[in-house]
Formats: structure tokens, C-alpha cells, sequence
């Protein structure tokens, strides 16, 4: 059955897309910005935005192309994990005002 075959793939918990507002002026200032800190001491892919990426899991960050938005995307092998990392790039984002207005 499908179930059987699927039984041994990991599964993984993500979060959905959050657009958080920001300008348009800043927004890809907010991706570089991400890039920099977390390449201090995680791998950080930099194709379309900064992918975090972590032993147990990633996290998004890109500049949306076609309105003044970051888009944020988390995923881990739990849970508890996938929070943990979501709330490792979101204090991040808070030291951007135009972002920060629009996480609380």
C-alpha cells in the first residue's frame, strides 16, 4: 500500500509562508542582512533570499519581487524545532523597522 511505501521517508514539520510587510526600500536590505549574520555559523544558500540551514532543519528568508514583503518559511525534523528556528529569524528581523512593526 501507499502507506507502507511511504512508512521509512522522514517526516518533517513546516510552517506555512508568513509575508511579514516591509518596504520596499528595505526588504532586501533585511535578506542581506540575514545572510551575513547566520553565514557566521551556519551554511546559508543565497540563491533567491537566505536559506538558513541547520543539522536538523532550515530556515527561508527572501525579498518578495512583486510587493514590499519578506517571506519567511521554517522547516525541521520536529515540532519544537521548526519553532526554535523560526523564532531565531524572526529576532533577527526585529532590528528592522519596517519588519519589526509587523511581527507582534
Amino acid at each position: 500500500s501507499l502507506s507502507q511505501l511511504l512508512a521509512d521517508v522522514p517526516r518533517y514539520y513546516a510552517t506555512p509562508e508568513m509575508r511579514i510587510e516591509s518596504s520596499d526600500e528595505e526588504k532586501f536590505a533585511v535578506v542581506e542582512a540575514i545572510k551575513e549574520d547566520f553565514s557566521r555559523d551556519y551554511e546559508v544558500i543565497d540563491i533567491d533570499g537566505a536559506r538558513v540551514v541547520f543539522d536538523d532543519g532550515w530556515g527561508l528568508v527572501r525579498a518578495s519581487n512583486t510587493s514590499p514583503v519578506v517571506v519567511v518559511r521554517c522547516e525541521a525534523k520536529t515540532p519544537e524545532r521548526r519553532d526554535e528556528i523560526k523564532e531565531m529569524i524572526l529576532a533577527k528581523l526585529k532590528r528592522f523597522p519596517s519588519v519589526a512593526a509587523h511581527l507582534d
